[in-house]
């Protein structure tokens, strides 16, 4: 694999007793249509794309999917469902055979730990909702696993209608 893209879901409402039910809610809407016209500009080509079951993080996908490329094959992973960062370190290293890229959608903290692991920056900001962190590879045919091995190439959010550089 070459490159990953971590993507915490949109804001979801609160009020809900089921937790894995939430939907979003409208400033989360907002939110990802402004960051699926943001990443319309990067050009995804045909990938693999793991999303969480629960409904938000499928939600979230359903208004990405234009810029993430509607023939991106879609993985539906419980294991992403509040998946620790080793899970889901799991979970991206079986799904990078024959890929060159993997779009991951899912939830904190797992998302954020992953992400400072996998650059090695335990400094990194936590990702906030409707946020995506793009990472290339060193080395295309170095192993996932190790900590500190992928460049940060972008981090960005979309909150209230503006894109926001992390």
């Amino acid at each position: 694999m070459k490159f990953l893209n971590i993507i915490r879901h949109s804001e979801s409402e609160t009020n809900s007793k089921d937790d894995f039910l939430r939907t979003l809610n409208d400033e989360g809407i907002k939110d990802a249509i402004n960051l699926d016209n943001y990443l319309i500009q990067h050009n995804f080509k045909k990938h693999k794309i793991i999303c969480s079951t629960s409904k938000r993080t499928r939600e979230t996908l359903g208004y990405l999917q234009n810029s993430l490329n509607p023939e991106s094959k879609v993985i539906y992973s419980q294991d992403a469902y509040l998946g620790t960062f080793k899970k889901l370190l799991k979970e991206i290293t079986l799904e990078a055979k024959n890929t060159r890229t993997i779009t991951l959608i899912g939830h904190n903290p797992g998302l954020s730990d992953l992400l400072s692991y996998l650059i090695g920056n335990y400094d990194t900001r936590d990702m906030g909702t409707t946020s995506i962190a793009s990472l290339s590879f060193y080395n295309q045919g170095q192993n996932i696993t190790y900590e500190g091995t992928a460049k940060l190439d972008f981090f960005v959010q979309s909150k209230n209608n503006i894109i926001i550089d992390l």
